[in-house]
């Protein structure tokens, strides 16, 4: 069912500095497994190789009723991957989102995401947000819901289990120095 795995964290401060990163609300991709060879993230490679993401305040905090809210999203400041929605007060470390399904973003520019609108994505955070792992479903974004509840019940914990056993850096921030 998870077509990919991908763990965003805050890096020490040590790397932080050696790779002259300021932003403390940016996250780097240290660790992925993408299986099923998932090209949905390429977009936030920089040239360096590396994958990162900024939490940002959601522009509006989106409301669609009274469970389902977005108070953060996640993209590289150029390019959203994702509000993220928590539904259940008692798991505030699961949540949900999806890609921007418009054809073109408000640049005017194509949506390099919209052939991935269908997907969706699981994340499991910790309280302030410096780890959120993404869990790609390919096609999943009508059944988003189940796939929420399924990751609140457990269901989804040996396919995870499986794939943080698998996961690798993306990019070495040790070694690139």
């Amino acid at each position: 069912m998870l077509t990919a795995y991908y763990r965003f964290e805050s890096l020490p401060e040590s790397l932080r500095l050696q790779h002259k990163i300021r932003s403390k609300a940016r996250l780097d991709c240290t660790a992925y497994a993408n299986p099923k060879g998932y090209t949905g993230l390429m977009d936030f490679i920089n040239p360096k190789g590396q994958m990162y993401l900024y939490k940002t305040p959601a522009r509006e905090i989106v409301k669609a009723n009274s469970k389902r809210l977005a108070e953060w999203a996640l993209g590289n400041g150029k390019l959203n991957l994702s509000s993220i929605y928590f539904e259940d007060a008692d798991y505030p470390e699961c949540s949900y989102g999806y890609p921007n399904a418009n054809r073109l973003l408000s640049s005017k520019e194509p949506n390099p995401l919209f052939p991935y609108r269908n997907d969706c994505y699981l994340f499991l955070t910790n309280a302030d947000l410096t780890l959120v792992e993404v869990l790609v479903v390919l096609n999943g974004r009508n059944l988003v819901s189940g796939y929420y509840q399924n990751l609140i019940d457990g269901g989804l914990d040996k396919e995870l289990q499986h794939l943080r056993e698998q996961a690798s850096p993306l990019f070495s921030y040790e070694s690139a120095l």
